[in-house]
């Protein structure tokens, strides 16, 4: 028959908890600049660049990356028209004077023309190229691991008991202490005020379990129980 049970201390949950939530909002904010932060950071730094930051900010393409524009690059020549350029990779997001900016989300391709003709193509990385956005998504998703493991703790955490029965001392599902196999019980041990170790014999040997109260909440009526029924060295 259960005689006494208590769950986890208030504090454990909710410093568990906060420890998660706080992951959880790096974990968003670095995949948020992974997949759009540091990209719209690079299309105002052309807008500042040109001297046109009072503008919006001009539409990004997310399949535009370096290797791409790089590619489209060697293929065009100086004087094709600028109309088999645009076949290939749609108007652009931008237009500065005769200037045409493609921007994709770690950089821009520029095209000059003049009188419907390229005059020149060029890929320029942005502040915040493709290789730091890939390393945000990375540790984005290293923290949304974390936070996983975190949320099987806390769930762990949340489902811990202490229970006294007739038959001993039951620490969740791992732990059972017959009250027969109990020696002593020891408040304030050295080093650990407010703990209670709970000395007993398992497999032959002296064992010790330590009861802590920012593990467990209202320990003591359950020490004292157990101090009582075991005639041991009771706790105010």
């Amino acid at each position: 028959m259960i005689l006494l049970s208590t769950g986890p201390s208030v504090e454990r949950v909710v410093r568990t908890a906060l420890l998660m939530l706080l992951i959880d909002g790096f974990a968003v904010a670095y995949l948020w600049d992974g997949y759009r932060g540091y990209a719209r950071k690079n299309s105002h730094e052309l807008l500042q660049l040109l001297g046109l930051a009072d503008q919006p900010a001009p539409p990004i393409d997310s399949a535009l990356t370096a290797a791409h524009a790089k590619q489209v690059t060697a293929e065009t020549k100086p004087g094709e028209p600028t109309s088999n350029f645009t076949s290939k990779l749609g108007e652009p997001g931008l237009r500065h004077g005769d200037d045409a900016y493609y921007i994709g989300p770690g950089g821009w391709l520029r095209v000059a023309s003049r009188d419907g003709r390229v005059v020149s193509i060029g890929w320029t990385n942005a502040g915040k190229t493709e290789a730091d956005q890939k390393w945000q998504r990375w540790i984005g998703f290293a923290l949304l691991a974390a936070s996983a493991l975190i949320l099987v703790q806390l769930a762990r955490v949340a489902s811990s008991r202490l229970t006294l029965t007739d038959a001993g001392l039951q620490v969740g599902k791992r732990v059972s202490i017959p009250l027969a196999a109990i020696t002593t019980v020891q408040p304030d041990p050295p080093g650990a005020p407010g703990c209670v170790d709970v000395r007993y014999v398992s497999d032959g040997g002296p064992t010790v379990l330590r009861l802590d109260p920012y593990i467990h909440r209202a320990i003591g009526p359950i020490v004292a129980e157990l101090s009582r029924r075991r005639t041991l060295p009771h706790q105010d």
